[in-house]
């Protein structure tokens, strides 16, 4: 079962408001301090699941191998390689999953990565 963020945050503002009735309204502060604190605690807590797309063009910005011509190649033979796991298109522009990326090169690699 998968509850939207929708549902989700009916779901907080309804258990602050209990909290606010039973425990006065410092309670909502006090929730809302902890949430402050945890997210200083653990601040990539949620990125960490969503994937770093990197644009192809931008790649050796980030990595210095393999080069913006060798991604293309790759790209342009994404039906033979594999590597059409690997990217996620966004109307014209190629995005590079960095993640999946690496998993393909040590999967296809003579050499470990």
């Amino acid at each position: 079962m998968e509850i939207n963020e929708k549902e989700i945050q009916e779901i907080i503002d309804s258990k602050i408001e209990y909290g606010t009735r039973k425990y006065g309204k410092d309670f909502k502060y006090t929730i809302l301090e902890i949430i402050s604190l945890e997210k200083i605690l653990h601040p990539n807590q949620t990125k960490e699941n969503t994937p770093k797309l990197i644009p192809l063009v931008k790649w050796n910005e980030h990595h210095p191998d393999p080069s913006v011509k060798a991604l293309r190649m790759l790209v342009f033979r994404q039906n033979e390689n594999g590597f059409d796991k690997v990217i996620v298109k966004r109307g014209h522009r190629i995005l590079i999953d960095e993640q999946k990326y690496f998993e393909w090169a040590e999967k296809n690699s003579k050499h470990p990565v």
